[in-house]
């Protein structure tokens, strides 16, 4: 899985959850709304493929490049998952 591929899934992932996507006012990216806090294309880039590996730790990840927004913590883990499974089944 390259890179573009990865943020397409993850957004289509963080959609069909019912989180809302949105474009950022200032990058014009892709970003998910996890409630109070948002991840954005640019934070995932930087933790791509990393993130992808099984023993990572997603916490320790987010907090990397986007401090501050533990609500993002769990559903990316789940979004992460769901992503692992479906290419580990291609």
């Amino acid at each position: 899985m390259n890179l573009q591929e990865f943020l397409v899934q993850f957004f289509l992932f963080a959609r069909q959850d019912g989180y809302a996507i949105e474009t950022s006012y200032y990058n014009g990216r892709e970003q998910v709304d996890f409630g109070n806090k948002k991840l954005h294309a640019g934070h995932l880039e930087q933790i791509f493929p990393e993130i992808l590996d099984p023993e990572a730790n997603i916490s320790q990840l987010i907090e990397r490049v986007a401090p501050g927004r533990p609500c993002a913590h769990r559903p990316t883990r789940e979004i992460i998952q769901r992503i692992v499974a479906m290419t580990a089944r291609r």
